[in-house]
């Protein structure tokens, strides 16, 4: 079985607007190109399509979409991960939503800019930014 890793929805919308010099582009590369599964809720999607839209033509919304949809594993929320993030103590109901779905997959590793925010995770989280530091500039992939 290969790692399972949970994205939270900052990290698509870093890399598809370009919000942070393409770091989470390199990580989403680099994913691709290892044993991992990588997992987001169906939520995101929405999410995802809700803020790209502003930004991009329809058809590349789409696109960006689609691509999500093939390489990505989605994590359906259901109504206990929703009772679970109501009765959490985290301060940020989504970011709880975020941490209950990757408990659901049994998730090794989430991926945020939030790292803040998941004070609360039994699982490791990291930025981007240091999954980059650590992972791939130490490789010398970074494409």
């Amino acid at each position: 079985m290969s790692l399972r890793i949970y994205i939270d929805t900052n990290i698509y919308l870093n890399s598809i607007l370009n919000r942070d010099k393409e770091i989470s582009k390199k990580v989403f590369s680099f994913l691709a190109g290892v044993d991992v599964e990588v997992y987001l809720n169906d939520i995101s999607i929405i999410n995802i399509h809700y803020i790209i839209r502003k930004s991009l033509e329809r058809e590349q919304v789409i696109e960006e979409l689609r691509t999500i949809q093939k390489e990505n594993y989605l994590v359906s929320v259901n109504e206990q991960i929703i009772e679970n993030s109501l009765d959490s103590k985290f301060k940020d109901f989504e970011d709880a939503v975020q941490y209950f779905c990757a408990k659901k997959i049994d998730a090794e590793l989430i991926i945020t800019d939030n790292v803040r925010d998941f004070k609360l995770s039994d699982i490791h989280v990291i930025s981007a930014k240091d999954f980059y530091k650590e992972y791939i500039e130490p490789r010398g992939e970074e494409n």
